[in-house]
């Protein structure tokens, strides 16, 4: 019994001091690893790495597939020598960021007069030249798939404004139909861009009264299926962003009043200029009923675009005689339509 009572005490004791030890060790990796005060000031040990620590306890940076665009980011505008396009186009170049801005459209030369031309007048130029790439959507002549997916490659921001007039006039020359462009067109562009790994945010611009084409005014403005196709083309976008991963905006905006004036409507044959100012009432989904200027309404794509709280969202909007919304104003609209 003697010598068991030895070789426990034996073994009680290393274990004690082994637990010990350890102890020792594991106080010192808390005390190195962490932030030391002292007297009302800090500083900062150097980290120090150990065996036990587990590579899945690590953080990595990943880049957020839904966030916003950046500097020198490629931003890619179908529709850009439209009303609301050039707006765009020109906020965007006009931006601290330097986007690369590319526009898609029928006739180059004519695209680079229309959004170029006032250039020295506004100070622009330089590396904020406009790329184009000269391609049709529509008719006989319209662009393959590997054209457009050319065109888009290597963009993290897709803009979409395209359209053509409810009802026929000459818009509707050479297959520009609302079927064609609003609903095809655009489906074919949501479609293939999905297959764009750069891709983060794409914006649709399409009008009030989507959800609403059996209630009036809406049901004589369907009356040849403009906002039918319009819808489609939503579900396309929203679709393409399921499957791909990146963030959707679709903006409803009431009748575009205000230049620039590309289209033959009352607005422009009357020289509607709408509000004022550049307030604006934001309302989720398809609910809102009024005029909307073309200015506010380029506003509005380039927050989708550069807001980070913009992720996933569909809303309609008008303008009223109020200030312009901040950014930070923006973003809780943004935040409220979830």
């Amino acid at each position: 019994s003697h010598s068991f009572y030895v070789g426990y005490t034996w073994l009680y004791n290393n274990m004690t001091k082994q637990l010990l030890r350890h102890s020792l060790l594991l106080l010192l990796a808390i005390t190195l690893s962490t932030k030391t005060v002292c007297h009302g000031f800090a500083f900062q040990l150097p980290q120090i790495t150990f065996p036990w620590d587990s590579p899945s306890s690590k953080t990595s940076a990943t880049t957020d597939p839904k966030s916003p665009i950046q500097p020198n980011d490629k931003v890619l505008i179908f529709g850009g020598t439209g009303g609301v396009g050039q707006l765009v186009t020109r906020k965007l170049r006009a931006r601290d960021n330097a986007y690369n801005v590319c526009v898609v459209a029928r006739d180059a030369a004519r695209a680079k007069d229309v959004l170029m031309g006032d250039d020295e007048e506004l100070g622009l130029g330089g590396e904020t030249a406009v790329d184009v790439v000269e391609l049709n959507l529509v008719g006989e002549n319209k662009a393959g798939d590997d054209e457009l997916k050319k065109a888009m490659e290597g963009s993290t921001g897709i803009v979409i404004s395209v359209g053509t007039t409810a009802f026929p006039t000459k818009k509707w020359s050479g297959g520009n139909t609302p079927q064609a462009i609003d609903q095809e067109a655009v489906s074919r562009i949501a479609s293939l861009a999905a297959d764009i790994p750069t891709l983060r945010r794409m914006v649709l611009l399409t009008s009030v009264g989507v959800s609403r084409t059996n209630e009036m005014p809406f049901l004589i403005l369907n009356l040849f299926g403009v906002l039918d196709a319009k819808r489609s083309g939503e579900e396309a976008v929203k679709t393409a962003a399921s499957n791909s991963g990146f963030s959707y905006s679709i903006i409803r905006p009431g009748r575009l009043v205000g230049g620039p004036y590309t289209n033959l409507d009352l607005a422009k044959l009357f020289q509607v200029e709408g509000g004022a100012s550049n307030g604006v009432s934001l309302e989720a989904g398809d609910t809102l009923l009024g005029d909307c200027k073309r200015d506010v309404t380029a506003e509005a794509v380039l927050q989708c675009l550069e807001n980070d709280v913009c992720k996933d969202v569909e809303f309609s909007m008008v303008s009223n005689e109020e200030r312009a919304l901040t950014d930070g104003e923006w973003g809780e609209a943004f935040v409220g339509m979830r």
